[in-house]
């Protein structure tokens, strides 16, 4: 049957199990977290995999058994599998200089949600907006919602030198987990993702009624790889890459497939978010084997502009 395909382009979950790519099961950590908590809040560096997490439990409340067989947890008889309605947000596009951008984009987010489920709201304001769709998607649905919210924290770290539209995105993101807050007997589960947490603590009582996983050990394998995964995922992909690194003479040329897990682990193995296992960065790994050359992959995805540009406004004085 050949290698699996990379998911180098980033493919949601759908697409990477219809599209025979390579798949770290995450189901097992997922089912433990939708049984055990409510609200949710994990932060991880970029490039760590959370939009696939965010998209796998969306894909998990939407229903569709026939996407998870084969995986964890379609092994638990018990999990019924049922529909629930998924709002998704996701903040990325906040970084644009306009104080009225991420409101509004919130507001059109709710109101494209509740045409698709054909029900008009009345309301105007984002929080009273989603005191009313989420009431009203409890009467249609009979269950709760899940409310998943990606990158929270960009409206406010990607603004850190415009002082004032950090404030300004700090407070509607403070009123929008407030709404969120009053609703919780409306709301199934919630995860919010993000790079900080230093704009969650930020929020006051907004949020204080989300679990931090960031830096519970059972969820330490949450979005990374685990050496174990490491294993099973590319373990046939070794001999291709071993060659490719002694032909460009990265490593030795009597070298084995045990100098080059070595070499690997020395660039790559770096995280365990307090956790006794080492972990690997997804990005890092994918990008090694679809090159079959080593390379900082993680440094060189992106860099964060906002913090040279708050360090130009604010040098600072070694003396």
């Amino acid at each position: 049957m050949g290698l699996k395909r990379l998911p180098v382009d980033d493919p949601a979950f759908r697409s990477i199990i219809h599209g025979n790519y390579i798949y770290a099961d995450k189901t097992q950590y997922i089912y433990k977290l939708i049984t055990k908590y409510r609200c949710c809040f994990l932060s991880r560096p970029r490039r760590f995999g959370k939009t696939l997490l965010l998209n796998t439990i969306e894909e998990l409340f939407g229903g569709d058994r026939d996407l998870f067989k084969g995986l964890w947890i379609d092994t638990r008889k018990h999990y019924d599998y049922q529909i629930h309605p998924v709002l998704r947000f996701s903040m990325a596009y906040a970084e644009l200089p306009d104080p009225d951008y991420l409101r509004g984009s919130i507001e059109t987010i709710l109101t494209n949600f509740a045409e698709r489920e054909e029900i008009t709201l009345i309301q105007s304001s984002y929080g009273k907006m989603l005191d009313e769709l989420l009431q009203a998607l409890y009467i249609k649905y009979g269950v709760g919602s899940v409310v998943l919210i990606d990158e929270y924290d960009a409206p406010v770290a990607l603004n850190l030198a415009d002082s004032k539209l950090a404030e300004t995105n700090s407070k509607i993101l403070h009123h929008f987990f407030s709404a969120m807050k009053r609703n919780k007997d409306l709301i199934r589960f919630s995860l919010v993702t993000g790079v900080t947490r230093f704009a969650f603590t930020a929020l006051d009582s907004g949020p204080n009624n989300f679990v931090d996983i960031s830096l519970k050990p059972k969820f330490a394998g949450i979005c990374e790889f685990t050496i174990k995964e490491f294993f099973h995922l590319f373990n046939d992909r070794f001999p291709r890459t071993l060659a490719s690194l002694k032909k460009a003479g990265t490593i030795e040329k009597d070298a084995d497939e045990t100098a080059l897990l070595k070499t690997i682990a020395s660039w790559y193995d770096g995280y365990n978010w307090l956790a006794k296992q080492r972990l690997l960065n997804p990005y890092s790994i994918i990008s090694l084997f679809d090159d079959n050359m080593l390379s900082t992959y993680w440094t060189l995805s992106g860099n964060p502009t906002h913090i040279s540009q708050l360090a130009a406004q604010k040098p600072l004085d070694y003396m």
